[in-house]
C-alpha cells in the first residue's frame, strides 16, 4: 500500500512504430539541443528540459557519478482504447517488441542485450504504453541502437508470437483461481460495469490477435504526438539530444487517439462475496477518489497515511491488526487511472475473521469521517512523508522512475524539488476537509473472495 505521496498516475507500460530512420537536415545535424533552465536545475534534483535538434522534448538529469544511463518513455493510449474485437492486442504488441528486431531473431536479440549488459523492456497499461532502458555508458550507442531497432524494425515473427499467446492462454486459465484477479474484476464491474476498465481479455480475443493486428496497433499508438521521455545518468545534454533523435526521430508525428469517456461510478455496493475454496479470504474495498491534479491531492496523501497508508502507524493497522489480530495486513491508497479515481484498500485474513474485520474497518473509516484527524497525526504524517521521500531517490533508476511518473502525470518540471514543501504546508483543516469529502464509510464497496464464514456469495455480474 502507499506509504509516501504517490508519484502520479499508477501506469503499467509498453511501445513501438513504423518507418525508417530519417536523416536530419545538415544544419540540424550539428545543432545543439535547447536547454530550459528551471529552479529545479539549481537545487535538489538537477532536472532540465531539453529539446533535441530534431525537436524531441525530454527531461534530463545529467550525473556522471555512476557510468549508467536510464531512460523512460511513455505514449498515451493503452488497452482502454482498444477496439472491442481486439482486446489484449496492446499487451501482446508490447511483449513482441523484444522478440526480435532488424537482423536479430528472438534469441539473437536477447543474446545481444546480454552481451551489452543492458536492459530493454516494454509494457502496456490501461492508459498508455511505455519503455524502459538501462545501459552502461560504454555501451551507450549500441544500446540505443537496439532500442531503435525494437521501435522501427520489430520482426513480429510467428514462433515467438505463438509462444507468447500460449503463455497468455495459461494465464487465462489460472486466473480463475487467482483471488486477487477475481476480487479486482468484481470491484471494477461493480463500480463501472460498462466502461473499458471493466473489460478483460478472453480466449476469443487471444485467438484473433495476429501479426497484422499487432502491426496496426503499433502504427496507431507509437508516434511523437504523445511521446514523453525522461533520461537520468551519465549523459550530457548534447549527447542526449543526439541519441533521442537517432532512437525516436523516425517515429511519425501522428496524433492523439480518441479517449474513452470518464468512468461514471455506480452507487456503492456494501458487500460482494465471491466463493473460492481456500483457508484465507482476500478483501478489497474502494470509494470514489480524486485525480492527481485536484487541489486536494496532497492533503489526501496526508489523510490516507493516517487512515491506512502509514503501515503500523495507520489507524486501520492499529485497530484491525494490532489491537484485534483480525488480518495479516491492511492498507489503503489513492488509485488513479486517466478516466477514474478511487480510494482503494486491501486486506487478507482467515475466513472466520472476515466479518469482524470488515466491521472494524468500516467503523474506523466512520470514526475518521465523523471526528477527523488530530494535529498530532497530521504532524506525524508530514514528518514521515517528507523524510522518507529521499529513499525513493536513492539511485538513478529510482530518480528516473519518480521523475517520469511526475512527467506523465502532467506535473511541472520542478515539482520533484517542491513536493516536500507542498506537503509541509498542509494544514489540519485541509486534511479534515478532504476526509469529509472522500472518506464517507457508506461510499465504500467491499469485495471478499474466499470462503468467509457467515457471508453469502453474491451473483456474478455478467461480462460487459
Amino acid at each position: 500500500m502507499t506509504t509516501a505521496l504517490p508519484h502520479g498516475r499508477a501506469r503499467t507500460l509498453a511501445l513501438a512504430v513504423l518507418g525508417l530512420l530519417t536523416v536530419a537536415p545538415f544544419e540540424q545535424a550539428f545543432a545543439q539541443p535547447r536547454v530550459t533552465e528551471t529552479s529545479a536545475s539549481r537545487h535538489g534534483v538537477p532536472v532540465t528540459e531539453i529539446v533535441s535538434p530534431g525537436g524531441i522534448h525530454a527531461w534530463l538529469v545529467s550525473d556522471s557519478t555512476v557510468p549508467i544511463i536510464t531512460l523512460r518513455a511513455y505514449w498515451d493510449g493503452g488497452s482502454a482504447i482498444e477496439p472491442a474485437n481486439a482486446v489484449g492486442v496492446t499487451s501482446v504488441m508490447a511483449d513482441m517488441l523484444t522478440e526480435g528486431a532488424g537482423q536479430y531473431d528472438a534469441n539473437a536479440f536477447k543474446e545481444r542485450l546480454e552481451d551489452l549488459n543492458m536492459s530493454l523492456g516494454f509494457g502496456a497499461g490501461w492508459d498508455g504504453v511505455g519503455m524502459s532502458l538501462t545501459t552502461l555508458s560504454e555501451h551507450r550507442d549500441e544500446a540505443f541502437e537496439m532500442a531503435r531497432l525494437s521501435l522501427m524494425q520489430p520482426r513480429f515473427d510467428a514462433a515467438p508470437l505463438e509462444r507468447i499467446k500460449r503463455q497468455m492462454l495459461v494465464g487465462l486459465r489460472t486466473r480463475e483461481t487467482n483471488p486477487s484477479y477475481i476480487a479486482n474484476l468484481a470491484l471494477d464491474r461493480a463500480l463501472y460495469p460498462n466502461h473499458p476498465y471493466a473489460r478483460r481479455m478472453e480466449r476469443p480475443n487471444l485467438d484473433q490477435i495476429t501479426r497484422a493486428s499487432i502491426e496496426e496497433r503499433r502504427a496507431a499508438l507509437l508516434n511523437r504526438a504523445t511521446l514523453q521521455i525522461t533520461i537520468v545518468g551519465d549523459i550530457d545534454a548534447a549527447t542526449a539530444g543526439r541519441v533521442l533523435d537517432s532512437t525516436f526521430g523516425a517515429l511519425p508525428q501522428g496524433a492523439r487517439l480518441p479517449e474513452p469517456a470518464d468512468a461514471v461510478l455506480s452507487p456503492a455496493t456494501p458487500l460482494i462475496v465471491r466463493t473460492l475454496p481456500q483457508p484465507q479470504s482476500v478483501v478489497l474495498f474502494a470509494a470514489p477518489g480524486i485525480q492527481d491534479e485536484d487541489p486536494d491531492w496532497i492533503p489526501l496523501a496526508v489523510a490516507n497515511y493516517i487512515l491506512g497508508g502509514g503501515g503500523f502507524s495507520s489507524r486501520l493497522m492499529d485497530q484491525v491488526r494490532e489491537e484485534r489480530g483480525l488480518v495479516y495486513g491492511i492498507g489503503t491508497g489513492p488509485s488513479v487511472r486517466d478516466h477514474s479515481a478511487l480510494i482503494r484498500g486491501s486486506a487478507q485474513t482467515e475466513n472466520g475473521d472476515v466479518r469482524e474485520a470488515i466491521e472494524v474497518t468500516r467503523a474506523e473509516i466512520g470514526r475518521l469521517y465523523r471526528d477527523g484527524a488530530t494535529q498530532a497525526e497530521v504532524n506525524d504524517a508530514i514528518t514521515y512523508l517528507t523524510g522518507s521521500f529521499a529513499l525513493s531517490l536513492s539511485s538513478d533508476q529510482d530518480i528516473a522512475s519518480v521523475l517520469h511518473s511526475y512527467q506523465t502525470a502532467g506535473r511541472p518540471i520542478d515539482y520533484v524539488n517542491r513536493r516536500n514543501d507542498l506537503i509541509r504546508a498542509v494544514t489540519l483543516e485541509q486534511v479534515n476537509a478532504v476526509i469529509r469529502r472522500l472518506f464517507n464509510p457508506d461510499a465504500f464497496t467491499f469485495v471478499v473472495v474466499g470462503q468467509p464464514e457467515g457471508l453469502e456469495a453474491t451473483p456474478t455480474t455478467p461480462t460487459p
